[in-house]
């Protein structure tokens, strides 16, 4: 869609949406409503930016273009929590019957920075990467951004992390005013950052430079510039730190999509892992494939991330599904499902010449070289085990990262082992 300059593709119907059990839907509805558990309560009040401050000092929200960290280099991460924004907040909003209703809308910005009533709240990964990755403790500047944002179609995470990388860019004097339109883009310049924001989102002057990505960025600039191109084959990385959570470091890179957050790193409801040590970069490749498949599943069927992670089991998960569909199945089943998920996504890279085990990961994010204070001093990511074990337990070629004829067939994907097997 994107080559055809088409931004979005609305439908509009006035049919229900039929459900194979639709009493059986309600009755679990009822039942899981009273039982909802662990950050239901916190998503309710403040939304995602309720996450920002206990992220920023656990070490797990990347600061100044990964290269800092917060306790120590940004302790204006307090300036953008889930309680300042609540008081910008007008009012909230929430998707169709959501248990949680975490979206908000804004009061009228009517200081420095000027947007309507009602412009969209800005989400956990927005805040950190225009406030902690930009060192930037202005809350109504990323107001503003995210409404840029949010009426160009750009993403806050590839946006936010290509300001950030123009910041390191001048402040090391591969670029210059000369460059940048006489526009200073130094660390925490809200002033700056948005108005190359909107330079970006218009490809205007020096943000036509920008608006494809840190990738491209450092392919124009040059200069050793990639060092602070903070992307897994292009993708820019959102605001989780491998450092912080190891499950990060396997789906960053080896996930069908790299540097993606919704694709086995997040929290689970209970009854799916068994217990592990969430510390050790040992045994991780049979639990992240369990998280993978799941996921998988989850992103298939539609589910919200903060509705599944607020169930108070995996059960209530798989009942919706089953009075949904009509199905009658298994969390084994549905686990098999995701996994021919993953394995056919892959299948379709591996065809089309993409080894992930090619894809460079920036060493800030794995900690080459390891942060020398803060929550994640010292820590430094064991990639060649973590990779090793997932792709061990993927059936995965541990070379090429191809999936095994023998595992296609077995998930009944004839087709993709014909392609890649002939």
């Amino acid at each position: 869609m994107g080559s055809k300059k088409l931004k979005a593709v609305a439908v509009k119907g006035n049919m229900e949406i039929p459900l194979a059990d639709a009493a059986k839907a309600g009755e679990l509805r009822k039942q899981y409503l009273h039982e909802l558990r662990g950050p239901v309560n916190l998503f309710r009040k403040y939304g995602t930016p309720g996450t920002l401050t206990v992220s920023s000092t656990s070490g797990n929200t990347p600061t100044k273009n990964w290269s800092g960290t917060s306790v120590i280099d940004f302790p204006e991460y307090e300036l953008l929590g889930g309680k300042k924004v609540l008081e910008q907040q007008e009012g909230k909003y929430a998707c169709y019957q959501c248990p949680v209703g975490c979206g908000g809308r804004m009061k009228e910005g009517t200081g420095k920075y000027k947007y309507e009533a009602g412009a969209h709240k800005p989400e956990y990964e927005t805040l950190a990467m225009f406030g902690n990755g930009c060192l930037n403790g202005d809350l109504e500047s990323i107001i503003k951004v995210n409404d840029i944002c949010n009426r160009f179609g750009l993403d806050t995470i590839s946006t936010g992390a290509t300001i950030a990388m123009t910041i390191e860019c001048f402040e090391r004097g591969l670029i210059t005013k000369a460059d940048t339109d006489g526009i200073e883009m130094t660390w925490g310049n809200h002033e700056t950052i948005v108005t190359m924001t909107g330079k970006l989102a218009r490809r205007e002057g020096f943000g036509a430079l920008l608006a494809d990505g840190t990738k491209m960025v450092a392919e124009r600039i040059g200069k050793g510039s990639d060092e602070y191109a903070m992307n897994i084959q292009g993708q820019e990385a959102p605001a989780h730190d491998p450092k912080y959570g190891v499950d990060w470091a396997i789906c960053y890179r080896l996930d069908p999509t790299p540097a993606r957050h919704t694709q086995g790193g997040e929290g689970y409801p209970p009854g799916l892992m068994p217990e592990y040590d969430p510390d050790s970069p040992h045994n991780r490749g049979e639990l992240h494939k369990i998280g993978s498949d799941f996921s998988h599943v989850m992103n298939s069927s539609g589910e919200c991330a903060f509705a599944y992670v607020t169930l108070p089991h995996v059960d209530a998960f798989i009942g919706f599904i089953n009075a949904v569909t009509g199905w009658e199945a298994t969390l084994d089943e549905l686990l098999v499902t995701g996994e021919r998920v993953a394995n056919i996504r892959q299948a379709f890279n591996i065809r089309e010449g993409l080894n992930p085990l090619n894809f460079k990961v920036p060493g800030r994010m794995v900690g080459k070289p390891p942060q020398m204070e803060g929550p994640l001093a010292g820590i430094i990511v064991d990639e060649e085990t973590l990779d090793r074990d997932y792709l061990t337990a993927m059936d995965w070629d541990l070379e090429t990262a191809k999936p095994s004829k023998r595992k296609l067939l077995e998930l009944g994907l004839e087709s993709a082992a014909e392609q890649l097997y002939s």
